[in-house]
């Protein structure tokens, strides 16, 4: 009902607001018309543009206004005749214009990474993590506009993404209360797999030689099973045992791989080659923004920064208190700035220790 009263009074009100905008010059068009749902700046450094570039852009720029502008029109419209078809609507356009201004940073971003190489010391932690959030999205997403886009095809997507936005949809075209619903479901499946992974990591334990590193690995795991969430010390204590041939990554099963890759949220159905790669990818992405995060100090971050650093880390935090965010990270950050490039293994397996015993944590 909310999508047919969307798609019927949206053909009907077009014309009308496209007549109302004919006579103002796009340049004037200001695009501060969804100014509350804008993300975080990102910062770019050592990124510069020619006039040639700034002239594309204004051209760019001038008609994403005039879109802006014109839904913008047809959502208050929505809004007074139908509220329900309104809201779902204004969501929805919220959210296309968040991940079109998302998506334009995220380019330019990479660009200048491509000048870098793997040095992301150039790069702060938020152009870092919009970079890894944007490849995700658009993985996600891609596929469905793409299939959306086809003659009357989209006639049978578009229920579909009302009806399964989580699967279907990107965290921006998501409201309040579904990204707590969402993140909240994402998170128990992953937890379910983090016995395995140390169970998995126990039974390897054997062909370790030195007595005293084997034993701290295996009290570690049991800590872990009984959910007592351990020391970072405790944790930096089992970093000899991580330097053995048999814990390396290479030596990871597929299944490994594939439970690891849960707890980042990945897809674990691709080939243990591919698994490997990108597993690694996105734990340089998190290394590099914990060199980045400690620079630029754990306290300068907003609570909403806070919560989804720690999320990406293995946690359910989307509930927590400000306080316990920094306290958590702070213990991350401690040890993750430790660890070498080469220690990308007990890494990943942090996010399993220090996440045991905070599920009821505010």
């Amino acid at each position: 009902m909310a999508l047919s009263s969307c798609a019927g009074l949206g053909r009907a009100h077009v014309r009308r607001c496209g007549a109302l905008l004919a006579n103002s010059p796009c340049r004037n068009i200001n695009l501060r018309v969804l100014e509350g749902h804008r993300s975080p700046t990102v910062h770019l450094r050592s990124i510069s543009s020619n006039k040639q570039g700034d002239k594309q852009n204004n051209g760019s720029s001038s008609m994403f206004s005039l879109y802006v502008r014109l839904n913008d029109s047809i959502g208050q419209l929505l809004q007074r005749t139908h509220p329900a078809a309104g809201k779902v609507y204004v969501q929805f356009i919220n959210g296309a214009v968040q991940s079109w201004r998302e998506g334009k940073t995220s380019v330019r971003i990479m660009r200048h990474k491509r000048t870098l190489g793997r040095d992301y010391t150039k790069l702060t932690w938020r152009e870092v993590d919009s970079c890894r959030q944007f490849k995700l999205d658009v993985l996600k997403t891609l596929p469905v506009f793409l299939v959306a886009s086809l003659p009357f095809v989209w006639l049978l997507v578009l229920p579909l993404i009302y009806f399964y936005p989580k699967q279907l949809l990107s965290s921006q075209f998501w409201s309040a209360g579904q990204k707590v619903s969402f993140f909240t479901s994402y998170h128990m499946k992953r937890v379910a797999y983090y016995p395995s992974i140390l169970q998995a990591l126990h039974r390897k334990l054997h062909r370790v030689e030195d007595f005293r590193n084997r034993t701290k690995l295996q009290e570690l795991c049991a800590n872990a099973l009984r959910e007592e969430s351990p020391s970072s010390a405790a944790v930096m204590r089992v970093r000899p045992t991580f330097t053995h041939p048999v814990l390396h990554f290479n030596r990871l099963s597929r299944t490994q791989l594939a439970w690891l890759s849960r707890v980042l949220l990945l897809n674990p159905y691709l080939p243990k080659v591919l698994l490997r790669r990108r597993l690694l990818k996105h734990l340089e992405d998190v290394h590099a923004m914990d060199q980045g995060i400690q620079q630029e100090g754990i306290s300068k971050l907003t609570t909403q920064e806070l919560r989804k650093m720690c999320y990406i880390r293995g946690v359910d935090s989307m509930s927590w208190s400000r306080d316990t965010c920094v306290a958590w990270l702070t213990q991350w950050v401690q040890i993750s700035t430790q660890l070498q490039a080469s220690e990308l293994c007990l890494l990943v397996h942090c996010m399993v220790f220090l996440s045991t015993g905070h599920s009821h944590v505010k």
